[in-house]
């Protein structure tokens, strides 16, 4: 006899799982046991966003399924914010929640809601309730399946005490301990060779990479295609992009998506291959493609196709294994050639010469700052030139998004993660999710201060779990997005000078204090020289590390 608990453990890693992250209190006792007699690897965390966005990190550096363990409806309901994101960012996780002693329902028992799942049905694939013990395997490895099933997302479970603690009978023990089944799509051959075609007779064909991309294998392949055809390339708006969706430092690549690039101006052909299009943050005053342009999306969320814009093929399908097919066209169909080739070669290299290809020169055009503190811009081109070429990068630094993508070269076997839900508080424990995936690499949060405040806790896991992370706060004193927005408002707090909800002063956080009450090793750095002597500081070393970079508040607003 085993428990259903055990059954539950036995799936996870007949799916090669191999660790939870959670803050489990005292209903999930038999789950947590579970994982000391059956071998499962349990990291706790301090806070249940943090055990999300770790697992998360985990996840998505091994590209498997995190795990998330949380207590009742108050854990439950700390997994939002993060869950929001995740959703956004199509990332799986299954969340699995003990819940009261089914028989306590209706009682007004401890921690008791009438709908545990409904906290979180909005912002899940799936959620469920267990109602019979061996329904808990069963859902668990069916869990896995939908939460990886495209377009991906996070899955939760509410599990009551007394069905994990129960015993199964013979006939459901080992039933559901197998892999969970993976979900293909695929665009089908003749249709690849019309987009292939479509864009090797266009005069002004645009590629638009997306997180999908990203997300697999293929972006070499996409590269070459961009380059055998001659395509500038755009990735995706700055605020989605959650991947390396295309070399940043390639000549063909001209920025993240935004309607004023020239080669977003004109194209007669776009192909978006596994790109959001898009997430509007307000309301456009004039459409984001020019009226007229042939667009094809290939994507696996049908709910992306087509949805703003209106396509000539919108194709479902696995946008890695798309980009091989047409990568497999190079060799037999008709490529440009001649003086159209060259036309189009110029167009494709049309942006000037990149800060990650001149970073000296990135350095000279950033400007003066006010003493003690530097330019964001100049920071990313430091350690750009700095950290190993095979770093991850986590980055959750909001309004620094943007530079990030312009001064830090990307490409090669450098690796990015990003969020794009909106809820401040994944970065910093996502990198240390990262590094716990990526033990050979050095993995670099990039944070701003305001939203490395929300799950700061994070650097206790680091230090417990002794992972080389380095965390770098970009701190510009507050939440510049909002007295930017009070700024553009321009009603009475402009007027006065005034601007509350969005100075982080009077007593200033001290990050470095915070760190070392952590365990973690901490310096501020205020110039430049100091940015470069503290990154090689923390990079000499095997534990983990914060820097507190001192950045002008004044390049926000």
């Amino acid at each position: 006899m085993t428990s259903a608990a055990r059954e539950a453990i036995a799936v996870l890693k007949a799916n090669g799982i191999d660790r939870i992250f959670g803050n489990p209190g005292t209903t999930e006792l038999a789950l947590l046991d579970a994982t000391v007699s059956d071998g499962m690897e349990f990291h706790l965390c301090l806070n249940e966003g943090v055990a999300v966005a770790m697992a998360d990190g985990f996840g998505r550096a091994t590209r498997s399924v995190g795990v998330v363990m949380v207590h009742t409806s108050v854990g439950t309901a700390n997994t939002l914010t993060n869950l929001i994101n995740l959703r956004s960012d199509r990332s799986p996780l299954l969340v699995i929640a003990g819940d009261k002693d089914d028989r306590l329902t209706g009682r007004g028992c401890f921690c008791e809601v009438p709908d545990m799942p409904g906290l979180v049905r909005q912002v899940t694939k799936e959620a469920w309730r267990i109602t019979l013990p061996e329904k808990l395997p069963e859902l668990v490895q069916r869990g896995l399946k939908v939460a990886k099933a495209p377009p991906s997302g996070p899955v939760f479970i509410a599990a009551p005490e007394n069905y994990l603690q129960a015993e199964l009978a013979p006939e459901f023990i080992g039933r559901h301990a197998r892999r969970a089944d993976d979900t293909t799509m695929r665009v089908h051959p003749e249709q690849l060779v019309t987009i292939f075609n479509m864009l090797a007779s266009a005069e002004r064909p645009l590629l638009i990479a997306g997180n999908e991309l990203g997300a697999s294998d293929a972006v070499p392949l996409l590269v070459k295609i961009a380059e055998r055809l001659c395509v500038p390339v755009v990735g995706e708006e700055v605020f989605t992009t959650n991947a390396l969706n295309f070399p940043t430092d390639h000549a063909f690549y001209h920025g993240n998506f935004s309607p004023t690039l020239p080669v977003v101006r004109d194209p007669d052909v776009v192909l978006a291959i596994g790109a959001r299009m898009f997430m509007e943050y307000g309301w456009p005053g004039e459409p984001y493609l020019r009226p007229g342009a042939r667009l094809i999306q290939i994507g696996r969320d049908a709910a992306e196709l087509g949805k703003l814009y209106p396509t000539e093929l919108a194709l479902l399908g696995d946008a890695g294994d798309a980009v091989r097919g047409l990568h497999r066209l190079l060799a037999t169909q008709t490529l440009p050639a001649g003086d159209r080739l060259e036309q189009r070669r110029s167009r494709a290299r049309g942006r000037p010469a990149s800060s990650e290809e001149n970073p000296r020169r990135a350095l000279a055009s950033t400007g003066p700052t006010p003493a003690g503190s530097m330019h964001p811009g100049r920071l990313l081109t430091l350690m750009s030139e700095i950290l190993p070429p095979d770093v991850a990068i986590v980055d959750e630094s909001v309004l620094s998004k943007g530079m990030m993508q312009s001064h830090f070269r990307l490409g090669g076997h450098r690796r990015y993660f990003g969020t794009s839900g909106g809820g401040l508080g994944w970065g910093v424990p996502a990198a240390v999710g990262v590094q716990l995936g990526m033990p050979s690499r050095r993995v670099v949060a990039f944070v701003g201060d305001g939203g490395a405040l929300f799950n700061i806790q994070a650097l206790w896991s680091a230090a417990h779990l002794r992972v080389p992370v380095i965390v770098v706060v970009v701190n510009n004193g507050g939440y510049m997005a909002v007295r930017r927005g009070l700024g553009q408002f321009d009603q009475a707090c402009a007027r006065s000078g005034r601007y509350p909800g969005s100075a982080l002063s009077g007593p200033e956080v001290d990050f470095c204090s915070i760190a070392r009450g952590f365990g973690v090793r901490a310096v501020i750095v205020n110039s430049e020289h100091e940015a470069v002597d503290a990154l090689r500081w923390a990079l000499d070393s095997q534990e983990p590390a914060l820097i507190d970079a001192r950045v002008a508040e004044s390049v926000y607003y």
